[in-house]
């Protein structure tokens, strides 16, 4: 199955699955010849891409077979740089397999948007590749499809998807009649192009033509259709012009008619390590691709909060008693919690603004903006439409979801994270709102998100995100959340609702006060970037990512996972490790205070050392150290 992937999830279809096996289901990442691929979360929190067999394929039983015995074949594949398997169902009504999730756009997105890889980029890719290649033939695999789009690129290197899995469907008469051939035709090898027996061989030489259109935006065997394509393949020379030396002799090798005569993943790593290596910690590609890969991290957490449906807004008090019940069975269910339960609203405002709370800034920060992050944090969301809209239950800090009396849902998000590549909405391209910038993303099917751009903080914004109400009550959707959003600018400049003073709460603070940047260089030994990343979540940008997050979630000692119980700073806490080769992460998270019944204020600490090598457990102890600066800042509960 081929999906180039995209920054963003589209929302699920009315027909979408929400759950396969554990993983809940959050999104669609595309469609390809064997099926769809969804965006889930594990009951161990991480993301993963679920791949939905067509339906005409399920009704195979010769493959399903097949399916049956490739998924047992990818569990033995592991390595640095593939997508490893972690679960699958062949017997399900629809048969799917879940893989890691790898957050990077695809090498041929990058290639087309961005350009060209630089020399030091390609022998990464090359290393990375020749790795992968390596580990999938060891487990007795061949990929088959080895192309730019089944090759995804991560902050610490190049990941490869897909591997073995097109072997199941090559006895299926719909996918492989009189004919056709599995794979990307100017991807292909002289074998696969003539219908010849395939070996290992086969994905080197994709290999080579992988590199080439690396190098180059083009393949080394292009013509003017796939007939012609597959003919130069066979029987033509590459076209190797614009490859540097010393790479362009490793492709040339790479690129023998003669199967026998290609070097082995093995030997391709010898002869790309006798080059040079790169110095330690170096970025594996050009700033503008981790820009893409950071966009993709933010969309894909976006994705855990996506706006609910009329009919789950109209019956969260029936969630909401169940919700106590479920809340143990894994992270999945947690984030169930987050979007379908809390506490109602709707008090009295209090009499002026709440006071300050430790870690609370007072001064110095646009405090006579109000929109400003500080002020916004002090806004009860739940409460700047309630005189037009109906709220329902708040389970974020920042957000609330309104209801009309049409059905129709809208989404207010306090410091929003601005689209990064929005589809723009027809009817309002061209406005602003208020005076501020307006970012438009029309995401189809009655649904559309308008973002009024901060002035103080340019990827940051209040949004409004209209879904589709009863019926076909779904026109213009883009004007709608337009008119809204104007609402709520206007309320929260003139008379912006506060929140209850709640002692101790984490709604009022600013993560980014938790730590200085002193603080952060002692700790991490360089000069640190800080950036806001909504109001409750701040990243600083040390040797990797540090990222510091509160929210209302389940506590973590009420899910089982993978966390292990520590101490720091006389506090009880949850680490999780990542000892991800090259770019380990470790994360510590515990609970603040209680919210209600089910959720509870929680402080999350992650610090990923990208591309550094570093030890896990040297990883560990840096964040240790800013759990340990973080605590006494926290407000007493």
């Amino acid at each position: 199955m081929s999906i180039d992937p995209t920054p963003a999830a589209r929302p699920l279809a009315a027909g979408d699955p929400r759950q396969l096996g554990s993983y809940r289901v959050l999104g669609s990442l595309g469609e390809g010849g064997m099926g769809r691929v969804l965006l889930a979360i594990g009951p161990d929190g991480r993301f993963a891409a679920v791949k939905l067999v067509h339906g005409f394929l399920a009704h195979d039983p010769v493959f399903r077979e097949r399916f049956r015995r490739e998924i047992a074949a990818c569990r033995l594949v592991s390595g640095a740089y593939t997508a490893p398997v972690l679960d699958a169902d062949a017997d399900a009504p629809t048969p799917w397999l879940a893989t890691l999730y790898v957050p990077g756009p695809s090498l041929r997105n990058v290639v087309t948007t961005t350009g060209p890889l630089p020399a030091s980029s390609l022998r990464q890719l090359a290393v990375g590749l020749a790795t992968a290649l390596a580990d999938i033939h060891r487990a007795g695999l061949i990929h088959r499809d080895l192309k730019p789009g089944n090759v995804l690129l991560a902050h610490d290197g190049p990941r490869v998807i897909d591997f073995g899995i097109a072997r199941a469907v090559e006895d299926h008469d719909e996918l492989t009649n009189t004919g056709s051939i599995i794979g990307s035709p100017e991807f292909m090898s002289p074998e696969q192009a003539l219908g010849h027996a395939l070996t290992p061989a086969t994905d080197v030489f994709s290999l080579g033509s992988v590199l080439v259109f690396a190098a180059t935006g083009r393949s080394p065997f292009a013509g003017s259709s796939a007939a012609q394509a597959l003919y130069n393949i066979a029987h033509t020379a590459p076209d190797l012009t614009g490859v540097p030396e010393p790479l362009r002799g490793i492709v040339a090798a790479c690129l023998d008619k003669d199967a026998q005569r290609r070097p082995s993943p093995v030997e391709l790593l010898d002869r790309i390590t006798a080059v040079g290596a790169a110095p330690p910690g170096t970025a594996p590609w050009p700033q503008p691709v981790h820009d893409l890969i950071h966009a993709q991290e933010t969309q894909a957490r976006r994705a855990l909060d996506p706006p609910p449906s009329p009919r789950t807004v109209r019956r969260w008090p029936i969630l909401a008693m169940t919700a106590a019940t479920v809340a143990a069975v894994g992270v999945a269910a947690a984030l169930l919690l987050r979007d379908d339960s809390g506490t109602p609203t709707g008090h009295a405002a209090p009499e002026g603004p709440p006071s300050a709370l430790p870690g609370q800034p007072t001064a110095g920060r646009h405090e006579d903006d109000p929109l400003s992050l500080d002020r916004l944090r002090a806004v009860d969301p739940c409460r700047v439409l309630s005189g037009q809209l109906t709220p329902q239950p708040a389970v974020h800090l920042s957000q609330c979801t309104y209801e009309h009396e049409d059905g129709r849902w809208f989404d207010l998000v306090l410091g929003d994270a601005v689209p990064v590549d929005p589809t723009p909405g027809e009817e309002i391209d061209d406005r602003d709102v208020g005076g501020l910038p307006l970012v438009v993303d029309h995401g189809g099917d009655g649904r559309c998100e308008a973002v009024a751009v901060l002035p103080q903080h340019a990827d940051l914004g209040v949004s409004v995100t209209v879904g589709p109400g009863i019926g076909d009550v779904r026109d213009e959707p883009c004007s709608s959340a337009h008119a809204v959003l104007s609402d709520a600018l206007e309320a929260l400049r003139d008379n912006a609702p506060q929140r209850d003073a709640v002692p101790g709460s984490l709604a009022t603070v600013d993560p980014c006060s938790l730590l200085d940047d002193t603080e952060v260089s002692r700790i991490f030994s360089v000069a640190p970037t800080t950036r806001p990343d909504r109001l409750h979540r701040c990243e600083w940008d040390v040797t990797g990512t540090l990222v510091i997050e509160l929210s209302r979630d389940v506590d973590p000692a009420d899910v089982p996972s993978q966390w292990e119980q520590d101490s720091v700073g006389g506090r009880t806490v949850y680490r999780q490790e990542d000892p991800q080769p090259g770019s380990p992460s470790c994360a510590l998270s515990w609970a603040h205070r209680p919210s209600d019944e089910v959720t509870t204020e929680v402080v999350s600490l992650r610090y990923r050392a990208t591309a550094t090598g570093r030890p896990v457990n040297a990883v560990c102890a840096d964040i240790r150290s800013v759990a340990e600066a973080v605590i006494p800042r926290l407000p007493t509960p």
